[in-house]
């Protein structure tokens, strides 16, 4: 059959685009399949990736590293390097492969280890292709799949088969697939699943890209995880959680008197709470243990107490034994700490959380204690953790609650600063400034965990000015249990004061407006997951023989996403500004972004004003 010239010019363009675009591409996943077999006493996943290499930038691509414990034995690794013409030009060896443990920082001991290796080949592009087989004896999990194995790169063709021995039973969840079959033979039940990721999503402020990208999540209904349990509703997952905790609440008894003596003559539970809270933040140390079921089983709380440090479910189950032994109940609570909220499927039970709080009811209110930070203020959930649904583990109980949002007050910023404006030598500048919410969550971490070398780098990376010579600085926090910390800088600044003809102009210190990109560059969802609010006072002592040439005014902007106000002043020869600005705890679709980029347009053109100073005549 002959082609019609203008469909053969289309073929051959459409080839010819596909082309181009791989070549931009420093590497691609072309083939990516996982085969997981299921039985009763093992389940047994078979991985093949084949990615392609189309320059030089992309070899790091060819760095190899394959996860592994002594929960999930890996096997049968093999791996070979092909040129564009189907040429195997290397086949991976044993002795190519090396071993190292996965110990990450802050972590004493890790169950962990990766197999590591590198096929790299010199002529461009060449495909990269290895296979390998993990078998777990324990699972809670059968598969949590995604085609994305690089955010950066894209993945062509990816296909999930998962086979189960009929009367096998499972919960299964997915998302943003292009296909699903469900097939059977005579002892087997068979799933499979297509999806791709041609496009890599580019992360970007208040986003959560993960709810674009396909995904499969798969589970036994009945399982052995250290002791027998069932996922078949959240119930039944919580009381295999009660379980596991099961008899590591044994206190030493040197530990109960020291408890004793610290509660002593105290009647108020909330004070004794905060009490036994404090001297958990002052004896021990969060170091990440993980090994055998380490993910999910603390260590005992006797552990705790004789060798002083633990991760976040060792430290939470102590604090709850502690609290136990002195007669007040708390519960375990399971969360998925992230900056961005990250959804919970409560349509499948399972292990879909990466942290542990202590949940303390406590007559209408409740207590919640995050156990892993020395740090950390009473009661305070920070932006990682607050706004979102947590499991409460309790014996035929179990439950999601909610961990309270931050409001306004609690993630606010504000500043006072004093400037002292000079045409002719440095300005002056005195900065009073106080930090809630995630602001005192960094300021704090740089007031505790570094070294005064490294505050100093950071600070001065956060200094929105130029040409400045830091005369003194420091960091107060008034005490452990207020959530605020406090920043004083006394400035010299050169040059703040611009020449504009025989005039001098300044901008307006800015309000720290987040960067949110045009409404044709942005992709996702903006997803608030609490409100920044920020209030400033700003004072501009004016130089002898000046005034303020353009008038003052005052300015209001009131939306649906947000508010912002603007006063200028001048009084006895000082220009004041107070600003106010605040974004609403929000979740906006890409359709409404404009309207919302177009309110913090509208303030940053407002927040930024120039300011000129003329002489008197």
């Amino acid at each position: 059959m002959i082609l019609k010239p203008l469909l053969f010019c289309l073929i051959l363009l459409i080839t010819f685009s596909i082309k181009l675009a791989s070549q931009s591409l420093d590497a691609e996943i072309l083939r990516y399949t996982t085969l997981c077999d299921v039985d009763k006493e093992k389940l047994t996943i078979t991985d093949s990736i084949t990615i392609q290499i189309n320059n030089r930038a992309g070899d790091k691509y060819t760095n190899i590293s394959i996860p592994y414990s002594k929960l999930e034995k890996v096997s049968a690794i093999e791996a070979w390097i092909e040129e564009s013409n189907g040429n195997v030009v290397r086949n991976l060896k044993k002795s190519d492969i090396s071993d190292r443990s996965a110990v990450s920082e802050n972590s004493l001991y890790e169950d962990d280890f990766i197999k590591c290796f590198q096929l790299k080949h010199n002529i461009y592009p060449y495909k990269v292709t290895y296979t390998y087989q993990t078998i777990c004896k324990n699972y809670i999990i059968i598969s949590s799949w995604t085609p994305v194995i690089y955010d950066k790169i894209p993945t062509r063709n990816a296909r999930l088969k998962i086979q189960f021995p009929k009367g096998f039973e499972y919960s299964k969840y997915s998302t943003n697939t292009s296909d699903f079959r469900k097939d059977s033979t005579e002892a087997n039940i068979i799933l499979e699943w297509a999806a791709s990721y041609p496009n890599p999503i580019e992360p970007e402020i208040f986003s959560q890209p993960n709810d674009f990208k396909p995904s499969v999540l798969v589970t036994p209904v009945y399982f052995k995880y250290g002791v027998e349990g069932s996922s078949k509703d959240w119930i039944s997952y919580g009381n295999w959680q009660y379980k596991l905790l099961q008899n590591l609440d044994v206190l030493p008894e040197e530990e109960k008197k020291t408890i004793s003596e610290l509660v002593k003559g105290i009647t108020d539970k909330r004070e004794i709470i905060k009490t036994l809270y404090h001297y958990l933040q002052d004896n021990t140390r969060y170091i990440n243990i993980s090994i055998g079921i380490g993910g999910l089983k603390p260590y005992p709380a006797s552990y705790v107490a004789l060798n002083k440090y633990g991760d976040c479910k060792a430290l939470t189950n102590y604090m709850k034994a502690i609290l136990n032994y002195v007669g007040i109940e708390s519960f375990y609570t399971k969360v998925k700490a992230s900056e961005q909220p990250q959804n919970i499927l409560k349509s499948i039970a399972g292990p879909q959380f990466n942290h542990v709080v202590l949940a303390i009811p406590l007559m209408n209110d409740t207590i919640w204690l995050e156990n892993t930070d020395n740090a950390n203020p009473f009661d305070y959930m920070g932006s990682f953790t607050q706004n979102r649904d947590a499991f409460l583990v309790s014996k035929d109980k179990s439950k999601f609650v909610r961990i309270p949002a931050l409001k306004s007050k609690d993630n606010q910023s504000s500043f006072k600063l004093d400037f002292d404006l000079s045409t002719t030598e440095s300005s002056n500048v005195t900065i009073h400034s106080t930090f809630r919410g995630s602001g005192f969550e960094v300021f704090n971490q740089l007031h505790n965990e570094y070294n005064d070398d490294e505050k100093d780098k950071i600070f001065r990376s956060y200094l929105p000015f130029d040409n400045y010579e830091v005369i003194k600085w420091e960091l107060v926090r008034e005490n452990r249990d207020t959530a605020k910390i406090g920043l004083n800088v006394n400035l010299n600044l050169s040059k703040f004061l611009k020449p504009l003809g025989s005039d001098y102009y300044l901008t307006l210190f800015p309000c720290r407006i987040p960067l949110f990109t045009v409404p044709s560059n942005r992709k996702l969802p903006v997803i608030l997951p609490f409100p920044i609010c920020n209030s400033d006072t700003l004072m501009y002592n004016i130089p002898v023989d000046y005034e303020l040439k353009n008038k003052p005014d005052t300015f209001s902007l009131k939306t649906k996403y947000g508010n912002y106000e603007l006063q200028l002043n001048i009084i006895n020869g000082k220009i004041y500004a107070i600003k106010h600005f605040e974004l609403y705890s929000a979740s906006y679709s890409i359709a409404e972004y404009p309207d919302f980029y177009s309110f913090i347009k509208s303030v940053n053109e407002i927040d930024r004003m120039n300011l000129v100073l003329k002489r008197q005549l």
